[in-house]
């Protein structure tokens, strides 16, 4: 942990390491170009990872962690809040960032600890009074984050929500880092969130 390198993984399932192409999946190396350079690389040309290997975030040094609230119908019936007219955006701090099979550290004096399964999108390129129609031209790709809460600290002691979402380890994220050639089109896609095989969110 914190001396992690980049890979990717091929069409045999073998992870490759790239820190001898880049540095880290992290900044200006999400950007379209560079993910395009990556996709021509050959695989079986690059270092195999043994077996085994623990896996890292599928990003390093996020610059900022926004989540989306009750952004499923069913969660905001669940909790019996109503679906909010516009989306509820949050932050959560991006030391946060884990490894997606990781040990959880609950938090001292947690006494609601919870988690929910969601999809991150990784924005890749800076944007900025973007259009709806071009928004999806800044995404580098898409990956499984387990967002976790403290309950009690996030809605039961005043301000705001980011103090029950922000502990060290609360979004183990990944393994991987799907790119967007990957799936040309996420938004027509159905996708079932699974955590250790069972499916929790669709």
């Amino acid at each position: 942990a914190g001396r992690e390198r980049p890979g990717l993984v091929d069409k045999a399932g073998q992870i490759r390491d790239l820190s001898g192409e880049i540095d880290d999946l992290s900044g200006a190396t999400l950007a379209r170009a560079v993910l395009a350079k990556l996709a021509k690389l050959d695989p079986a040309k690059l270092p195999a990872v043994a077996a085994g290997t623990r896996i890292g975030p599928c990003i390093a040094r996020v610059g900022h962690f926004i989540a989306v609230g009750l952004n499923y119908a069913d969660h905001a019936k669940e909790t019996g809040a109503p679906i909010p007219a516009e989306p509820i955006l949050f932050s959560k701090a991006p030391s946060c960032l884990h490894g997606p099979d990781d040990d959880i550290i609950i938090p001292k004096g947690s006494t609601k600890s919870d988690w929910e399964v969601e999809l991150a999108v990784i924005i890749g390129e800076p944007a900025s009074y973007v259009s709806e129609a071009k928004a999806l031209d800044h995404v580098a790709g898409y990956a499984v984050c387990n967002d976790l809460s403290e309950r009690a600290w996030q809605m039961e002691r005043g301000g705001q929500w980011m103090k029950g979402k922000s502990a060290d380890g609360f979004a183990p994220l990944g393994p991987y880092l799907v790119t967007t050639d990957e799936i040309p089109n996420v938004q027509a896609m159905k996708m079932a969130l699974s955590v250790n095989g069972k499916a929790m969110q669709t």
